[in-house]
Formats: structure tokens, sequence, C-alpha cells
């Protein structure tokens, strides 16, 4: 990929600080207070965080939705013998609750993502506020998809909070890229990975604003978007994911297009050393016909290689440039806009939220969640403070 202004990057490694994860580094400082889990997936594929959680001996949040049965869960952290608590809640799809409710959640702003339908944003956003209801001053958000991470990670994601907003490993092995970066790598072009939300910590201590994760694809960008912009996203580590097939269903990658296009375009703004007030109609305009420009190239090689992984790669590819073709420069500003407008609600919702000191019951009713329960290792259940 050509580097000049307003051109996508292989990668955006300028916008990270990588600090030292070397085993002769000694962690210090107040522990992780909860590990929370944004889960879609089945119950048995959470032993190996169930697992994390109780040789850690951190609380586990299970933010549970789709094929996930809390139930189910809660049977699971019972045959696992340890002394951690875990906390397991039922998430909507869709929420009304004023302090979660998102401008980027809007009917037309999903249009932009073809109609993409999604909670993970809301699911870390419940977090945030959960860890600010309970007076957490240091959480770590982990996929359930995500795979050998050990304690010793988890520790330096601790102590490196304690001078960080936010600490974050890369998804290497397998590599954690959009369907138009997978079929990037696939024809052998430079692919670079970001830290990303996967395996993120995050600092919520104190009762300053925290930074909202909007209703797009690449939410976590956007959440950190601040920190790459200023300071550089600190990196701690790298961890691995789940395999599996990005050009299966050709609609992945008309769901992931508009927010791939306009992460893309901010952070090479800001590996160019712009700012967020340079992303104008006249930037995007030009980005996209770049990022146009990108895919078709990609889309040539392809056709050069007859395999079925590349024959599904230029039909995803094809979808995602429907999406783009539909899309023009007035939809980037506009969204950044209701970004914004997002990130002033929720920055309010969080620093109201400071201070509380809620139980679970109280957290739970005050975020809108009323099917929740709680759980301990190897005990088959909580009578008093199951939430029913």
């Amino acid at each position: 990929m050509s580097t000049r202004a307003g051109t996508q990057r292989s990668d955006h490694d300028r916008l990270l600080r990588r600090l030292d994860w070397s085993p002769e580094v000694r962690p210090s400082g107040r522990p992780l207070d909860a590990i929370i889990v944004p889960a879609s997936r089945r119950a048995n594929r959470l032993s190996a965080v169930i697992d994390l959680a109780s040789r850690c001996e951190t609380t586990l949040v299970i933010l549970a939705s789709h094929q996930c049965d809390i139930d189910e869960v809660a049977a699971l952290i019972a045959k696992r013998p340890g002394k951690a608590r875990a906390v397991l809640a039922e998430v909507p799809l869709q929420t009304d609750h004023e302090a979660l409710r998102l401008v980027t959640s809007a009917e037309d702003i999903r249009a932009l993502s073809g109609d993409r339908s999604s909670n993970l944003s809301l699911k870390r956003n419940i977090g945030l506020l959960l860890a600010r209801y309970r007076g957490w001053q240091k959480i770590m958000f982990l996929d359930d998809d995500i795979i050998r991470i050990t304690p010793e990670q988890v520790a330096r994601v601790a102590h490196h909070l304690d001078s960080n907003r936010f600490a974050g490993f890369k998804t290497v092995d397998f590599p954690d890229n959009s369907v138009v970066c997978h079929a990037n790598r696939l024809v052998d072009r430079p692919q670079g990975i970001f830290v990303s939300g996967a395996a993120l910590g995050v600092n919520t201590a104190g009762h300053r604003p925290l930074e909202v994760f909007p209703d797009i694809y690449n939410e976590d960008w956007f959440a950190f978007a601040g920190e790459a912009e200023t300071n550089g996203v600190a990196h701690v580590g790298d961890v691995g994911q789940l395999s599996f097939n990005p050009f299966k269903d050709s609609g992945r990658a008309t769901f992931e297009e508009f927010g791939d296009l306009i992460a893309e375009g901010l952070y090479t703004l800001f590996t160019d050393g712009g700012g967020l007030h340079r992303a104008t109609t006249d930037f995007w305009r030009q980005f996209i016909d770049e990022r146009w420009a990108l895919i078709s190239e990609i889309r040539r090689k392809l056709d050069e290689n007859a395999t079925h992984e590349a024959v599904q790669a230029a039909k995803s590819l094809q979808a995602a440039q429907c999406q783009l073709e539909i899309t023009n420069a007035d939809d980037c500003v506009r969204f950044l806009d209701v970004w914004q407008e997002d990130q002033r609600r929720f920055g309010k919702a969080s620093r109201l939220a400071f201070g509380r000191d809620y139980d679970y019951r109280e957290a739970f009713d005050a975020l809108g969640l009323y099917r929740w329960q709680e759980a301990r290792f190897g005990i088959e259940r909580l009578p008093v403070s199951a939430g029913w």
C-alpha cells in the first residue's frame, strides 16, 4: 500500500507504545478487579476463561446473549474449584436504557453498515458502567474466542493500567483483522495487526469520562482513538484466538465495510500526524476513492488464484465494494458527529456512575438488566444473591 496522505496503511504500529513485557518484569500495584466477557458462544466455549479467572482469583463477569446461557455457565463455574466469584447477566440485543442508548444505533446510522445488528458495543459499555457502579478501578475485556492467555499476562495488564488508560494485546494467531485485511494478507501484501477490544485492559478509576464503544464494526478503535491520536495505545503482549473462515459469508464484509473505512481513515490521519479535525468531506472523498482502488487491486490479484479460498475472498470483496459504493463523504462526517454525541452522553453517564458503591442488584437495576445471578467457583448455587 502507498504511504501518501489519504491512503490506507498496511499497519498503524506508529500509534502503539510497546511496553516491557519480558518475563523479568514483576507486576506491582493494585490487581485487576474483574475480567469481563461479552459472550455469545455456547457456555462450553468459556471453559478457558473460567479457568483463567479461577487461577487469577479475579471476579468474572459474563455478559451473555445469543447462544450463551447463563445457567449453563453457572453449572460450569460450580465444577471448577477456586476462590473467585462470578456474576452472569443476560444482555438484550438492543436497549432503551438512557445511559446506554446510542445515536450510532439509530436505524439510519446502522444502514451505513448494511443494517448490521450486534450488541457487542452494548456489552462493552455495560461493562464500563458496571465497573463505575461497583467502584472497580481496573477491568479487562476478554472475548469468548481468545485463547492462550495466562495469569502472568493478566497481571501485566493490571500493572500497566497504573499509568495507562488502556493496555491491550494484539491477537496474532489467528490474526484479528477485517475481511478486507484478511484478503490483503491472502494475496501476500503486508498486513499489520493492531491491539483490540478482544483482550483489552481499561483503567476505570476516578470520575473522568470513560470512552464510549460506538455501535459500529471496529468499535474498539473508536474507544481508544484519543490515545492513538495523542500518546499511542499501550501494547502489552500478544494472544491468540480461535480460527475461522472470514470469507465463508460475504455478508460479513458488508457489515464490516463502513466501520473499517472510518477506522482505517482516522488511523491513517493519526499516523500522518493529523487529528480528528482533518477528517473533512474532502479527506473522506479521497480516502473512499483510495480504498476502492485498494479493494479492486486485491480482487485483481485474487482472480489470478483459482483456489476455493480465493474465490470466496473475491465474493466477499465484491460485497464490501457494493457497500462502499453507496457510501459518500457526507456519511463519514455524519458518523463522526454522532459518535462524538455518543461520547458526550456516555461520558456524562460514566461520571454520574462514579461513587455510587452499588451492590450487584442495584447496579443491574440501574443498567436495566433484570436476569442475572451470582456464582462461586466450586459451589452449586448462591441462593440469597441470585438476581431473579
